[in-house]
């Protein structure tokens, strides 16, 4: 059975198709990712195909089959389209790297309410000519992370359960999360933590404002977490749009 379906969406994706239509993939609020084509797209009579670029947050209406993997989308309005992201290569490379996770780390048309929340959010705030997209994409990591069930833990070691009394010695084991110094071992598998890295990693699972950090430190919470993605995802081969740019 096909139904008229309506709903807000993230353009993560678009593929030529055919001489004028589109594929897309979306990330949209009541459904989840899904794929979508938009016939005559490339056309230059279209009134939908400059609504559908990369980013925009749009609402979208089409015809809903659960029997067919790709929808058939007839009707796109721009709720907001961020320009200040395009007019920056930095903001494009770090907005586009959240695209890059919604596209390997959600599952198909499985909707998550708090994770579409939190990317208007990011977009958002990455929109604003003063933040620091890096440690915004970095906050956004972490969040996404653990709603798709990989929270890790600041306050017991995650191999052998014991409270963590100071960051002193703790490390990032990019197979269990943070770790205690007695756990320690295989120096070649964890990353050893620094105060200021320590309680910089920590700020971000809060809502807390962060006014003071190094930038390296930022990138190396951002290459741990990768790390981390990359042992428990087999597919997951890190976050190409972080090198492209």
């Amino acid at each position: 059975m096909t139904e008229i379906s309506k709903s807000e969406a993230i353009v993560l994706r678009k593929t030529n198709f055919s001489d004028s239509s589109l594929i897309v993939q979306l990330f949209t609020k009541e459904y989840g990712k899904m794929s979508a084509i938009i016939k005559g797209a490339r056309s230059a009579k279209s009134k939908i195909g400059s609504k559908i670029d990369l980013l925009n947050h749009t609402e979208v209406v089409f015809y809903k089959k659960d029997s067919r993997d790709v929808q058939l989308l007839t009707q796109a309005n721009l709720i907001h389209h961020f320009p200040n992201i395009k007019e920056d290569l930095d903001k494009i490379k770090y907005a586009s790297s959240v695209c890059e996770l919604l596209q390997k780390l959600i599952p198909e048309n499985e909707p998550n309410d708090k994770i579409f929340r939190g990317v208007i959010k990011i977009l958002t705030l990455m929109n604003k000519k003063e933040t620091d997209s890096e440690l915004l994409f970095a906050k956004f990591l972490v969040f996404l992370i653990t709603e798709t069930g990989y929270e890790i833990s600041f306050e017991h070691c995650s191999s052998c359960g014991e409270k963590i009394e100071s960051n002193a010695g703790a490390a990032f084991s990019y197979s269990e999360g943070i770790i205690c110094e007695s756990c320690n071992t295989n120096k070649e598998l964890t990353f050893e933590f620094s105060e200021e890295l320590f309680n910089l990693f920590k700020c971000l699972t809060t809502k807390n404002n962060i006014d003071s950090y190094k930038k390296n430190n930022v990138s190396s919470i951002i290459f741990i977490l990768e790390k981390f993605l990359e042992y428990h995802i087999p597919d997951f081969r890190g976050i190409k749009s972080l090198k492209i740019f």
